[in-house]
């Protein structure tokens, strides 16, 4: 297979960011960060910029161990965002719940910049808060992240008929809940 012009432009920002430079590591967290984040916000994190920066922290302090191409690069990444983001569910199982009381005060943003900025993850975790979580991570790994069955087999670790089936599973309950929505 013949390197596509994507396939360089990866190789050098990951030779760069081998390198200690800073716009390597740069690169790096801009071109995957926000597929990462989109990916933890879609498996329920409680803060997907937490997790998000974690998987990429990650990742950088072991590029010295990673060996393959850009779409290695992507299944080694997503499988430590998982992997993540099953370190933070249990973690947060195990801790006591604040009540609202107990609760640190936060800034508050502006009504409109917090609804423009939830607008579209909303409708997108409306309509995949009625899958389960493995349904939604292989519906976002599969047609968001366009990564292929054997891709995300490897990043959820089951068999390829496995994610097969999920992924059915996931959009005939996304299509019966369209259905539902259209007629009523």
């Amino acid at each position: 297979m013949a390197p596509t012009q994507k396939q360089p432009l990866f190789d050098e920002m990951l030779r760069s960011a081998r390198d200690g430079d800073g716009v390597g590591f740069d690169s790096l967290y801009r071109n995957y960060a926000g597929r990462i984040q989109a990916f933890a916000i879609a498996r329920g994190a409680a803060d997907p910029e937490v997790v998000t920066n974690d998987t990429m922290l990650r990742a950088f302090q072991n590029l010295n161990r990673f060996s393959g191409d850009e779409a290695a690069f992507v299944r080694w990444i997503f499988t430590i965002a998982r992997n993540r983001l099953i370190d933070a569910h249990r973690s947060e199982t195990r801790r006591p719940v604040l009540s609202d009381d107990d609760a640190p005060e936060q800034p508050v943003a502006s009504a409109e910049d917090e609804a423009l900025e939830h607008m579209s993850r909303d409708a997108v975790m409306d309509r995949l808060s009625l899958l389960t979580v493995e349904q939604r991570e292989v519906i976002v790994l599969r047609l968001i992240e366009d990564l292929s069955i054997s891709d995300v087999a490897e990043i959820v670790n089951r068999p390829a008929t496995a994610v097969k089936a999920l992924q059915r599973r996931g959009l005939q309950a996304l299509q019966r809940q369209i259905l539902a929505e259209e007629v009523s």
